[in-house]
């Protein structure tokens, strides 16, 4: 029986992880310079991201534990302890003991942290609409079917499979 799990090519996969991170690199520090807004939470912040990942949940009611929001992310749960009491001091998100499990601790968006969230989703679209219009239509529609295929493919970067199930969390560069 052939395995599942199959080694890529390495000459392959070294220059589509040069080509990943030129422009991881490259997104990034456009990111930074172009959706620099003045908000309680900055676009490209780790606060961000916390409050994105809550709103990723099937309703926004929905609660996430601590230990699973540290998990997703790949922060120590130290950090997100600071981290989200200065959201919570904005009121962007609460936390809440489990009723069953006294010991776990839940969070969940707030709706001022829900309409942060859209506001600071809606700067960046506009910031981006107005970059992108240095681009001509049939560059825009090459660039969108291009962030399509790196959407679809970028689905499986972080699955663990039997290949990667022994993955270094992020916390071990912090």
């Amino acid at each position: 029986m052939k395995s599942t799990c199959q080694k890529p090519d390495s000459d392959i996969a070294a220059k589509a992880g040069i080509q990943f991170i030129d422009f991881t690199f490259h997104f990034f520090n456009m990111a930074k310079t172009l959706f620099r807004h003045e908000n309680q939470v900055r676009a490209n912040s780790l606060a961000f991201q916390t409050i994105l990942e809550l709103s990723q949940h099937e309703d926004h009611s929905t609660p996430i534990s601590m230990s699973d929001l540290a998990d997703q992310l790949r922060i120590p749960k130290q950090q997100l302890t600071k981290l989200v009491n200065d959201l919570e001091e904005k009121q962007l998100v609460t936390r809440i003991h489990n009723k069953t499990n006294r010991r776990k601790v839940d969070i969940f968006i707030t709706p001022a942290g829900q309409n942060l969230l859209a506001e600071l989703h809606q700067a960046m679209l506009n910031s981006t609409i107005l970059a992108l219009s240095a681009y001509t239509d049939d560059e825009l529609w090459e660039m969108e079917q291009a962030l399509k295929t790196l959407n679809r493919l970028m689905e499986k970067f972080n699955q663990v499979t039997p290949c990667n199930a022994k993955k270094e969390s992020r916390s071990s560069y912090e």
